[in-house]
């Protein structure tokens, strides 16, 4: 029998959270379709960790939602659900349905699964479910859902340790977590140049989408972020902060402040460059989509490989000037 000592043992949440933190898991979406006239919107997703297998004969698996989530009513009647496994540089989509919102599939690409739940793109796998039982589970409902379906992509999987996104790699005793064999790639495909620019190319696209949205160019952008933060530039400061010519900055300064992004200050020293208030609030959303964008580009880095991978592109931007 369980001593005196352990039957009165209190917990407490907060380190009890903590602790549960101590186990990695991976990040999950789960969708579904609303069956219900009267729901404001037909598809609901949540981000969720309490993903787990349960039976591989039949295939079953499981996962849990707090009951004062407003989507716990589609989900608790829906007969079909998605889990979506994310890959690990899928961060930005973690953290949108995470959040409360009154649409998450705004702007969200998905593909109709069965039973008409969501299946998110990119993702490390996906698995279509029919729902078998819903259980009482404290403060949660345990849904267990058979497979019907599922399909992977080889990406690795995004995973939350410790409160974190972390990123998982291979433990040194597995003999088998070994590179491929250099296979002699072509010379584009081993070309630092080449690398350098279809690396950017990849990281700008998400980008781009939101820049259109402003009206504003990449260009464009590159001075207005150079004059985020800081207090004023000189022209030649922002010539070399946006990488662009004495020429390009010059015809993007008077764009600007047609558009009322930026001000002037004068001095009898020299002449400065502010962002303005409207310029300042322009540029929030587009360096808020530039962090999510930069989040999950370095999702499929630890965070040692991120920080030496910043450190290198440094040090090569201090050989080039």
């Amino acid at each position: 029998m369980p001593s005196t000592a352990q039957e009165n043992f209190t917990i407490d949440p907060m380190a009890f959270r903590q602790a549960l933190g101590s186990f990695a898991t991976g990040v999950t979406v789960v969708t579904a379709k609303s069956d219900s006239e009267e729901s404001k919107n037909i598809y609901v997703g949540t981000t969720a960790s309490s993903f787990n297998s349960v039976s591989l004969d039949p295939p079953l698996v499981l996962w849990s939602i707090d009951k004062r989530a407003r989507s716990l009513p589609v989900y608790e009647n829906a007969e079909y659900f998605a889990v979506n496994v994310l890959a690990a540089d899928q961060v930005s989509l973690s953290n949108h349905f995470a959040r409360q919102q009154d649409d998450k599939f705004a702007g969200i690409e998905f593909e109709t699964g069965i039973g008409g739940a969501p299946l998110l793109k990119g993702c490390a796998a996906r698995f279509q479910c029919r729902t078998c039982h819903v259980y009482e589970g404290g403060d949660h409902l345990i849904i267990v859902g058979e497979v019907l379906d599922f399909d992977t992509s080889g990406r690795k999987g995004l995973m939350f340790h410790s409160g974190r996104y972390v990123v998982s790699s291979f433990h040194p005793c597995n003999q088998d977590a070994r590179e491929e064999a250099d296979q002699s790639p072509a010379f584009v495909d081993d070309y630092l140049h080449y690398l350098v620019g279809k690396s950017f190319e990849h990281i700008m696209q998400k980008l781009k989408v939101v820049l259109r949205e402003q009206g504003l160019d990449e260009n464009e952008f590159r001075v207005l972020a150079s004059l985020g933060g800081v207090s004023g530039c000189t022209l030649e400061e922002l010539i070399h902060n946006s990488i662009l010519s004495e020429d390009e900055v010059n015809e993007h300064l008077r764009h600007l402040e047609t558009l009322g992004l930026l001000k002037r200050e004068y001095t009898e020293e020299e002449t400065r460059i502010h962002l303005s208030e409207a310029g300042e609030q322009r540029l929030e959303p587009m360096l808020k989509a530039a962090k999510s964008n930069e989040a999950d580009a370095l999702g499929v880095f630890t965070a040692e490989e991120a920080r030496q991978l910043k450190t290198s592109l440094r040090k090569l931007i201090a050989w080039t000037v």
